[in-house]
């Protein structure tokens, strides 16, 4: 743990310092600071959960692990509304930015992180992942954030009233998973030496962590945003993909890696549902919150408005996240899941062009609607009930 959080101290001193070096090198530090700071609100995460009910704690680790990618998301939108003219409602590369994170972050959480969970689970134990009768609320919370995202789609725009309905979907999940039972966490590694600690000690070593952790990727998010954009710059690489692909990457790692660990403990319910968790705060709180920094930036309420590649960007993110939904639908998860969610997202990252985009989008909705048509149980499945 002391090697990791030194290992963030170099990204925090430049920042402080003020010094301008290589963009390369800078985005290499302050991505990596930013990971560090991912590992140690992971372990901070893990171990709270002996002081709130088991199902809150789910949702609370998935929001705290993704606070990178939030960091990250709240300068794009910053600079999208500083960058913003409402009398000529010209949509600036800034504001394709914002867009092009939040939708590739959601997709790389569910091509890559849900899958991850499913094969190496498999692999480890050669069996099927079997989760019937659990999830109920986390799926019904991410149906309902995937319709809204279709609503988003059709308006071309985050409204300020679809901003709010999806903070309040997202705080109506948190009431809702506040009242189911608690169940005592377990704990590995690190976060086993901190748990094993005297109550005192624990909880003041876990505020620690969280406020380390923070600073660090609050001082790194928006240098390292600079220096990816700067780097593609360089390269000739499309900023749009550079910001969609890259800066999730490293900002999605903290929940990824709670996920795996997780299932390499035989636990990988917990893992898939910290990912579904992590989905769902980031399909109803951060899109929601993406207009309301864009608001305050530009000094004035907003709809934060979408031009026709960022709208076909959000529409396969529909696509993707309604797929997924239909295919776990039976919570009985073989090998072939996993390599169908990884097989697409790593086939559709070769496509970059918005119209190819929008025939993946189609894809995607077609495979939907077929696994509907050859398996109607999967609806049925779909509706929460006790087991």
């Amino acid at each position: 743990m002391a090697l990791i959080a030194l290992g963030a101290v170099p990204a925090g001193a430049l920042r402080l310092s003020g010094a301008h070096i290589d963009p390369i090198v800078g985005a290499m530090i302050y991505g990596g600071g930013i990971v560090c700071g991912a590992f140690l609100l992971s372990w901070a995460a893990e171990v709270a959960e002996m002081d709130i009910s088991g199902s809150l704690a789910i949702a609370l680790l998935a929001l705290i692990a993704v606070l990178p990618e939030y960091a990250i998301e709240a300068v794009l939108a910053w600079d999208a509304g500083a960058s913003y003219n409402p009398a000529t409602q010209v949509i600036t590369d800034e504001m394709a930015r914002a867009a092009a994170n939040v939708t590739g972050a959601n997709r790389l959480l569910i091509g890559l992180g849900w899958s991850l969970v499913i094969l190496i689970y498999w692999l480890k134990r050669r069996e099927k992942l079997d989760f019937r009768g659990e999830m109920n609320l986390e799926i019904s919370m991410l149906i309902v954030a995937t319709a809204i995202m279709g609503l988003i789609v059709v308006f071309q725009q985050v409204s300020i009233i679809l901003a709010v309905v999806l903070i309040g979907v997202y705080l109506a999940y948190l009431w809702i998973s506040s009242t189911v039972d608690p169940e005592e966490p377990e704990l590995i590694g690190v976060a086993l030496v901190i748990g094993s600690l005297p109550v005192a000690r624990r909880r003041a070593m876990v505020v620690l962590l969280f406020l380390y952790a923070a600073a660090v990727i609050l001082l790194a998010a928006e240098p390292f945003v600079e220096g990816l954009i700067e780097t593609g710059v360089e390269f000739g690489i499309d900023e749009f993909i550079l910001i969609q692909w890259i800066a999730p990457l490293a900002s999605e790692s903290p929940e990824i890696i709670i996920a795996v660990l997780f299932t390499l403990r035989s636990n990988p319910q917990a893992g898939l549902t910290t990912l579904v968790s992590s989905a769902v705060n980031q399909l109803t709180l951060l899109v929601g919150s993406i207009t309301v920094v864009f608001s305050i930036s530009a000094g004035e309420v907003l709809s934060f408005p979408l031009d026709d590649r960022q709208s076909i960007e959000f529409m396969l993110t529909a696509a993707v996240s309604a797929f997924a939904i239909v295919l776990i639908a039976p919570r009985v998860l073989g090998v072939r899941v996993g390599l169908v969610l990884l097989g697409l997202f790593i086939v559709h990252l070769f496509f970059s062009d918005p119209g190819q985009r929008q025939i993946f989008s189609y894809i995607y909705f077609g495979l939907t609607i077929f696994l509907v048509l050859v398996d109607r149980d999967r609806i049925h499945q779909l509706i929460p009930r006790k087991p």
